[in-house]
């Protein structure tokens, strides 16, 4: 898994067209004050590693929640990422389990839909923890 992480005063987006492989979960819509935007490419490797991710992300997200203290955590499914994308099944179980399992965390996060075209727009903060890569 691939994620780019932004720490943003405002984030905004909105679902506009299904593509194939569309799921109707997840929120269509929102508009977010300081939020921690997590663009997620799933990967052909990491099936079968759900588990590991997982446990492996939400170690690295508490730290990160805990120094930069957002508001709320967005899950964003972001295919760009990676040329070797998992398979939409997959994925979608994938991310459901990671929002699941954050929010047991008492970790307060919503998660955009799978498989839509979305426009988006943001304001990332300028401090050195704003932006990050990681890869699991």
């Amino acid at each position: 898994m691939r994620v780019l992480q932004w720490h943003c005063t405002n984030f905004k987006f909105e679902a506009v067209r299904k593509t194939p492989v569309a799921d109707d979960s997840g929120d269509m819509m929102g508009e977010y004050d300081n939020s921690l935007v997590c663009l997620i490419s799933y990967e052909k490797r990491d099936e079968g590693r759900h588990e590991e991710i997982i446990k492996n992300f939400l170690e690295n997200l508490k730290i990160d929640v805990g120094r930069i203290k957002p508001s709320i955590v967005i899950l964003y499914p972001y295919a760009h990422l990676s040329k070797s994308l998992g398979s939409p099944k997959s994925a979608l179980d994938f991310l459901e389990s990671l929002h699941s399992a954050i929010e047991s965390g008492g970790i307060a996060v919503v998660r955009s839909p799978f498989g839509w075209y979305k426009k988006f727009s943001l304001s990332c903060k300028g401090h050195p923890l704003a932006e990050a890569y990681r890869e699991y």
